[in-house]
């Protein structure tokens, strides 16, 4: 019997990201964390982006009871048996203690769970 291969984390990021698109309240989008490097005219430069942690998509969803406002969102993507990072952890930890949605997704299924709606399938 031949094992099938977890699907790579982008696509994982991309099904996500396609499925938030469909989701009434929910503003979301890819967030790159790390650096780079160049050089111009003879000068090199280097810029840093995100930090340590941040979450793969990151946003908003709207809600309206028992006020209108909108909740932060960070969901860390992640292929199938593989665990988020310490920092990563510590991030999703402090958007859920500061009342964010805080989500650790391997697919489109836990998303939908975690902001309330059937699972996809």
């Amino acid at each position: 019997m031949r094992m099938m291969k977890p699907r790579p984390e982008r696509e994982v990021q991309a099904a996500i990201l396609a499925f938030l698109r469909t989701v009434p309240g929910v503003v979301a989008w890819r967030n790159n964390v790390g650096g780079m490097s160049g050089e111009h005219k003879g000068k090199r430069w280097s810029v840093r982006f995100g930090f340590p942690g941040l979450s793969d998509i990151i946003g908003w969803k709207t809600v309206t009871w028992p006020e209108s406002c909108a909740r932060f969102l960070a969901i860390e993507c992640k292929r199938e048996g593989e665990e988020p990072t310490p920092a990563q952890e510590a991030f999703l930890y402090s958007v859920h203690k500061a009342g964010g949605i805080a989500i650790v997704a391997r697919n489109v299924d836990d998303v939908a769970r975690a902001l309330g709606m059937k699972e996809m399938r």
